[in-house]
């Protein structure tokens, strides 16, 4: 029986995410980017995370003080999907709590743009970016960076990317370490390159939000809404990034390599040998939503032709994202 799987055209379309997906477990990634099966329920991270991004982005465009405004863009965008009724299922992270967080930042982080500014290319204000970035000579990296900023007293170059967590986790400085290795950074500090002087480029910082609510306040603290900012310059030396390249340019041939295997596998085998498990991931963050397929089917081929209940076909396209500007990037001497 010939390979039973449609071609989709995103199997080619790359970018940090989906290799982390690869990284984690290549048997994830074969469910989630080669079937394209999600778990069908609310992204409400995601598309939260989408809505802080805009009101941060109005911030950095128009002066952390406008925080009326940055708030209505968030709620604007939020209320597309999510309506008042269904806030208290997503506490802390709520409009509430956003309009905390851009406070936060109005009241203690003004000098943020006093220092820096947001850096302009064509005679646009980079935020809210997307584009590929190359490789090599015949593969891309898609890419979505949050911003460009620039040191207004040297001249250095920065992106910050915007990270919004439970107030919960926000202590926990340990989870601030994934940030100095990430595919992402790497990423997003390639793409500087791409486009400034090696010199000129510090790298990515993180700016990380906590959202929080207490229910029972204290004298310190009355219940509500509060929200805490902490900054990570998660910035990578040359040597540092050579690394990030060469893990990159492995995956990708990784990747490559288990589709090309994937194409002479059959549900008549006993095993599917493409896409191996890794079950030391199972458990990360709030489980794998795969994991009962992996202990259930050896050649998940057999059950491969429509998503199982619960779940829902949809292909992640990193090529596809509406962000305000768009940049293909090229190769810059260094």
């Amino acid at each position: 029986m010939p390979f039973p799987l449609p071609e989709q055209p995103t199997w080619n379309i790359n970018d940090s995410s989906k290799l982390d997906t690869y990284n984690e477990c290549p048997r994830k990634y074969f469910y989630e980017h080669v079937l394209g099966w999600r778990l069908d329920q609310p992204a409400h991270d995601l598309y939260f995370g989408q809505a802080w991004h805009i009101a941060r982005e109005h911030q950095l465009l128009h002066g952390y003080e406008d925080v009326n405004t940055a708030y209505l863009k968030f709620l604007n965008y939020y209320r597309l999907e999510y309506p008042e009724s269904t806030d208290h299922l997503y506490v802390p992270k709520t409009p509430q709590a956003v309009f905390a967080g851009l406070l936060k930042y109005a009241v203690e982080r003004q000098q943020d743009l006093v220092d820096y500014e947001v850096v302009e290319i064509g005679g646009k204000k980079m935020t809210e970016i997307s584009g590929k970035v190359p490789i090599d000579d015949n593969r891309v990296l898609h890419y979505k960076m949050d911003s460009i900023m620039r040191r207004k007293w040297d001249g250095t170059i920065e992106s910050w990317d915007h990270k919004h967590t439970d107030g919960k986790w926000f202590g926990k400085t340990q989870y601030d370490k994934e940030y100095f290795l990430s595919i992402q950074n790497g990423t997003y500090s390639h793409c500087l390159y791409c486009l400034f002087p090696y010199e000129q480029v510090k790298g990515v910082k993180f700016c990380k939000v906590g959202f929080e609510y207490l229910s029972r306040g204290s004298a310190a603290r009355p219940s509500g809404y509060y929200a805490q900012i902490r900054d990570i310059e998660a910035f990578k030396t040359r040597d540092q990034m050579h690394i990030w390249y060469w893990n990159v340019v492995d995956l990708l041939n990784d990747v490559e390599r288990d589709m090309n295997r994937l194409m002479s596998c059959d549900e008549r085998d006993d095993v599917m040998m493409a896409f191996r498990m890794n079950p030391k991931s199972c458990t990360s963050y709030r489980g794998c939503p795969f994991h009962d397929f992996c202990l259930a089917w050896t050649n998940p081929l057999r059950q491969c032709y429509e998503p199982q209940p619960g779940f829902r076909i949809e292909f992640w396209d990193p090529s596809a994202q509406d962000t305000t500007n768009h940049m293909d990037l090229e190769w810059r001497g260094q």
